[in-house]
């Protein structure tokens, strides 16, 4: 009995000391994941892959620019995006 508490409480901490699996199937803004990025990823539901987290959610990085889009109307109005949807004055 004592040494099967023994082996059980070892593989428990061994298991608390080791670093988690998932975390290196992730890749948050271009570096591997933490641990916790890692963690927050799995419980919003995202696979596994290159991902972007930013003010604006999460999104996969090959759909992902940082650039605006280069705007098709004519020069003498102002526009601007709010939310994806492009405004005019």
């Amino acid at each position: 009995m004592k040494q099967t508490l023994i082996s059980t409480a070892l593989a428990l901490g061994l298991g608390f000391l080791s670093t988690p699996s998932f975390a290196g199937s992730y890749i948050v803004n271009g570096h591997a994941a933490s641990p916790a990025e890692a963690q927050h990823l799995i419980a919003s539901g995202v696979q596994q892959g290159a991902w972007v987290v930013n003010g604006y959610g999460i999104a996969p990085a090959e759909r992902t620019s940082f650039t605006v889009p280069a705007s098709s109307e004519p020069s003498g109005q102002r526009c601007y995006y709010v939310l994806d949807v492009l405004l005019c004055d």
